[in-house]
């Protein structure tokens, strides 16, 4: 009887670090979300936090700099990269060559306090030109990356040839086509990382490569659950505490008589 008391209160406690499905929403940032410069940091329910920041190719040798992320009220997150400002304030996270001679690449670092594995994405407006027709308001394609390297990513300085070699400890976890707006998005992958890139459909990350050049979108939110390592940084709950603390009592009384 003892062993299944004290068996029980340990789920208790286990049971609060795993398996829960953790939101970040873009789209209301003066409630959840900060701007520091060019990044946004914020937190989940549960408090863990996520930072992200904006890349693009748009140095010398196609090499990837940093971009402008901006916040689209009631839309998301927006992003200018460096070929793209002034001329399109309020810009969406895009692969569409507007600028003839440049063929940029749009991507959004998440980093996380914390191992997750990312179990989908929304998008809060996309634009979609394909077949001669507009699209606007209704699809994007996207592409999404996990990182497995031992130290931080880096990615300035490289392309996004070099991410997609595996050397580089970046995966591909997800190639979406037609990702609907103002709709959630689920992506099916294992893997469990602190860092995850998500941006417009780039071929050289695979996928037929027939759509690549007319996306743009706004990234609404993203939903994720924490690895198998526990959240040090998160207390317990506390109704979780006084329910195992009551099954620790229950299991020393029981054990006295």
């Amino acid at each position: 009887m003892l062993k299944k008391i004290l068996l029980a209160a340990s789920c208790a406690v286990s049971l609060s670090a795993f398996g829960a499905t953790e939101t970040w929403s873009f789209e209301d940032f003066s409630r959840d979300f900060y701007d520091y410069g060019n990044s946004f940091s914020g937190t989940s329910g549960s408090g863990i936090g996520l930072n992200l920041t904006g890349w693009s190719n748009t140095g010398s040798g196609e090499s990837i700099e940093d971009a402008y992320l901006d916040y689209a009220d009631g839309n998301g997150l927006t992003l200018m990269n460096r070929d793209e400002w002034p001329i399109y304030p309020d810009h969406g996270i895009d692969n569409s060559n507007y600028l003839p001679g440049y063929n940029d690449y749009d991507m959004v670092l998440l980093s996380f306090d914390t191992a997750v594995n990312l179990a989908g994405f929304s998008l809060g407006w996309a634009y979609e030109y394909r077949n001669g027709r507009d699209r606007a308001g209704r699809h994007a394609d996207v592409s999404v990356l996990a990182y497995n390297g031992a130290d931080a990513p880096v990615l300035a300085g490289s392309t996004w040839n070099d991410v997609a070699d595996l050397a580089s400890g970046w995966t591909s976890e997800a190639q979406v086509y037609d990702a609907d707006d103002y709709a959630y998005q689920a992506i099916s992958s294992s893997t469990e990382s602190k860092y995850w890139l998500i941006g417009a459909y780039n071929p050289v990350f695979g996928g037929s490569g027939q759509y690549a050049g007319n996306d743009a979108f706004k990234l609404a939110g993203v939903q994720a659950e924490p690895g198998a390592q526990p959240v040090n940084s998160v207390p317990e709950p506390g109704t979780v505490l006084l329910f195992a603390a009551g099954l620790f009592g229950i299991a020393l009384r029981t054990r006295k008589r």
